[in-house]
Parts: C-alpha cells; sequence; structure tokens
C-alpha cells in the first residue's frame, strides 16, 4: 500500500479497534495493509456484478453498506445484512470461492480496504492466530442469518419491527443507532415488508406510545411497551 504516514497511522487504529484484528502484532497487520488497497465508494454505489467479491475481500473502514436481494418480478428487495464499520465482506467467497446472488449498497459515502481474495487466503493463512477472531465473528454473521430466517417464517410484522427497533436502540438515550436516518422503504426491506405496512405499524406503535416519530427519527418512548411485542415467540 502506497499511501502517506498519516493514513497509515490511521489505518493502523482502526484495525486495532476492530474485533477481528484485536490482539494481532503490529507486524500482522502491517503485512495486511501491504496487500491492501484504499477505496472509497460514493453514497448510493451499487455493486450488482457479484462476480465482484468472488475475486475481493472487503474491509470497512467508515460508512454503511446494505447487503440484499432483488426480485425483480415483484421489484422487491430484502436486505440481509446492515454491514458497518469493522465489518467485512464476502466472508462466504472467503471460505469456497462461491458466486452468492447478493448485492451490495453503500448507505452513506463509504471507505474501505480492498484485498485480492488469493492474497487474503494466503494471509490468514500466515496469520493463525487470526482463525479464531474469524471463526467467532462467521458464527456471529450465521446466528444473525438463522434468527432472521426463523423470523421471517415464524413472526408476524409487528413483532419483527418491535425486534428491529431493539436490535439498534441505545438503551441509554432510547434513539436509534446505524438504522435511525434510513427511509421507511429500507426499515421496510430489513423486515421483509413493504413501506405501506410498515407504515402503518410505526403508527400503531406511535398511538400506542411506543414510539415517537420525526424526520428520519424513530424514539422508544415506552420500553417496555415495545418488548411486549416480543410476545412469546421472543
Amino acid at each position: 500500500m502506497n499511501i502517506g504516514l498519516e493514513k497509515y497511522r490511521y489505518y493502523i487504529e482502526v484495525l486495532n479497534g476492530n474485533a477481528l484484528f484485536k490482539d494481532l502484532p503490529y507486524s500482522s497487520l502491517t503485512a495486511l495493509l501491504k496487500i491492501a488497497t484504499g477505496k472509497t465508494w460514493a453514497k448510493k454505489s451499487c455493486i450488482l456484478d457479484t462476480q465482484e467479491t468472488c475475486y475481493k475481500f472487503y474491509i470497512i473502514i467508515s460508512g454503511r453498506i446494505k447487503v440484499y436481494n432483488f426480485d425483480m418480478e415483484k421489484d422487491r428487495n430484502l436486505t440481509l445484512f446492515m454491514l458497518k464499520t469493522n465489518d467485512v465482506f464476502d466472508i462466504f467467497s472467503l471460505i469456497d470461492c462461491a458466486r452468492h446472488e447478493v448485492y451490495y449498497e453503500t448507505l452513506d459515502k463509504t471507505e474501505l480496504l480492498c484485498i485480492p481474495l488469493a492474497d487474503m487466503k494466503q494471509w490468514i493463512a500466515d496469520h493463525p492466530e487470526f482463525n479464531q477472531n474469524f471463526l467467532v465473528y462467521v458464527i456471529d454473521k450465521m446466528c444473525h442469518l438463522q434468527k432472521y430466517v426463523s423470523d421471517m417464517v415464524f413472526k408476524d410484522a409487528p413483532t419483527r419491527l418491535a425486534h428491529l427497533i431493539y436490535n439498534y436502540l441505545n438503551l441509554n438515550s432510547h434513539e436509534l443507532e446505524v438504522i435511525n436516518d434510513l427511509t421507511h422503504e429500507e426499515l421496510a426491506a430489513m423486515i421483509g415488508t413493504t413501506r405501506a405496512v410498515l407504515n402503518r405499524h410505526l403508527q400503531n406503535f406511535k398511538e400506542e406510545g411506543i414510539i415517537c416519530l420525526g424526520r428520519k427519527e424513530i424514539i422508544v418512548t415506552d420500553l417496555p411497551a415495545l418488548l411486549s411485542k416480543f410476545g412469546n415467540n421472543n
């Protein structure tokens, strides 16, 4: 990586704060940066070529990226993951080198480190101390997908909405984080419904005193009432 010293130190600092790379020696991080290239994607950039992640591995330095499936016939998308600073992708390609029918869209101006997949695999082989952190990360993503599928099948839209709000809730401020400025259409895609259905349930939550709605803002005003929406399917 041919960058200035200040930027180099910045990347090292970000990697040190990433759970995937924590406790790794400085030499391991410098070896990683040698095979990485810094990239910046503009807000609302769409990565529709699924071959892109078959050959490259990305570490998010800043910004948010949604990972989604898209149904052309129904003109609907389903958000699978909301990736943010310190997330990586595509972990599945890193494991099996297969092409996965998922797409990526930046929700902010996003800075990343891009590493050729073959080089990333070699770096992992040369730095086995990374494997434990990586295993924890993969298990967390797999558990997320398992719960996501279960919710879609067994829970109704109000319950899925309540879970979404709680999962991104700052329990001290009662404000949402990461997803708070998203449009209702984006939020609907995260729980597998339409914007109209989401709006109806948000209004119901508001009328019940559970939340307060502002312009691209949701504030929880009654946490116990929100938790009651989980019912017996928590």
